[in-house]
């Protein structure tokens, strides 16, 4: 559906049926003249918004897309998908230009930047790619960028020389292209982040999990830096950036003065004191190794908030949210182990009982 903010009470959204799977990602032209909307069904397309008609398909990746993008001139597109490839293509010759490869896992979010001169893609194994679009080079490499957590989203500030990423460990980092290097790791979401978003001037953005949207002021550059306690490492694999600890300023309306270490867009109420009690079972069994988990994690995630109210240093607390996602991981293994011997306990069942029913067949002839 396409919307047009009208200052009519009741605006009914343009519709259009270009797909026959869901959309994962769409996108505007800087003219909003062309709409780009990417699809499981492994397919782009580019349609008309004046003339609410289809205009082009592009076939190329093998698998679901998940993200896509026009450049400024809409000349050219980048997309990225489950096939873990990033494609550049001619928008009006509706050709692929180039293939790039270097992702191993798949591609959640990709960019044009620097004038459309490079191309920026993330993926789930938290890495970050930049390529120059003339020489199709690998350019810049950043591995592990928010450690193991899969990257949710980029954002190219307006100026082209800075990226924001954010992902789920609940963090955002903000990387300086020309240094090549992180400049800023935010804290602030209680919750993996799933978008975020500069505005026009760059001196603000805006970052959203599944039931806050915070609003953030850019620090200053010299501050920012000043401010780091560590450095990230720079290796041959990439810049790894687990260490990094700086937490900006956190901006709203009312509170622009405040030099608070976390965002304050209305209160959020901190995780309860109570501590889960694990109930008595089996040592070993698998339900005692999900609840133990689970108990681990809620009582690490008051900890983590316990020492952010404490202002204790950022090194601290960024260790403990990395065991809190590690947790989060742990989780989800034994829930999906927990299924799996669910299914093959019933498989298990319903075989007894047609072998049960073979032997009593003889027995009654």
């Amino acid at each position: 559906s396409i919307w047009k903010n009208w200052e009519k009470s009741k605006a009914k959204p343009a519709t259009l049926k270009l797909h026959f799977s869901p959309v994962r990602c769409v996108d505007l032209s800087s003219d909003e003249q062309l709409l780009l909307t990417a699809s499981d069904d492994k397919t782009l397309k580019l349609s008309s918004l004046p003339q609410r008609r289809f205009v082009a398909s592009y076939l190329g990746h093998s698998n679901w897309l998940r993200a896509a993008s026009l450049s400024s001139s809409a000349s050219r597109i980048v997309s990225g998908g489950d096939d873990k490839t990033v494609r550049l293509w001619d928008v009006e010759k509706k050709s692929c230009l180039q293939t790039f490869y270097d992702s191993a896992s798949s591609i959640t979010c990709t960019k044009f930047g620097l004038g459309d001169s490079i191309i920026v893609a993330s993926s789930w194994d938290s890495s970050i790619n930049i390529w120059d679009v003339r020489s199709f080079q690998l350019r810049q490499h950043y591995g592990r960028a928010h450690g193991s957590s899969p990257i949710t989203q980029l954002a190219l500030h307006p100026r082209g020389d800075l990226i924001l990423s954010c992902a789920t460990d609940r963090q955002l980092r903000l990387w300086d292209l020309r240094a090549g290097k992180l400049r800023n790791s935010i804290l602030g979401h209680d919750r993996p982040i799933h978008s975020c978003s500069w505005d026009d001037s760059g001196e603000h953005f805006l970052s959203c999990d599944s039931e806050l949207v915070f609003y953030w002021s850019l620090p200053p550059e010299e501050s920012a830096v000043s401010a780091m306690e560590a450095k990230p490492e720079a290796t041959e694999d990439g810049l790894y950036a687990s260490d990094a600890t700086v937490r900006p300023k956190a901006l709203d309306p009312g509170l622009e003065e405040t030099p608070s270490p976390l965002p304050e867009p209305g209160h959020v109420a901190p995780p309860g004191d109570a501590t889960p009690t694990p109930a008595l079972m089996q040592p070993g069994s698998l339900q005692g190794l999900l609840e133990a988990a689970w108990a681990g994690e809620q009582m690490m995630q008051s900890k983590v908030s316990d020492l952010q109210e404490q202002n204790l240093p950022d090194a601290a607390v960024l260790m403990l949210e990395k065991m809190v996602t590690d947790m989060d991981v742990l989780t989800q293994l034994l829930q999906s182990l927990e299924h799996r011997l669910s299914q093959s306990e019933a498989s298990s069942a319903e075989l007894q009982q047609l072998l049960a029913a073979r032997g009593a067949a003889p027995a009654q002839r």
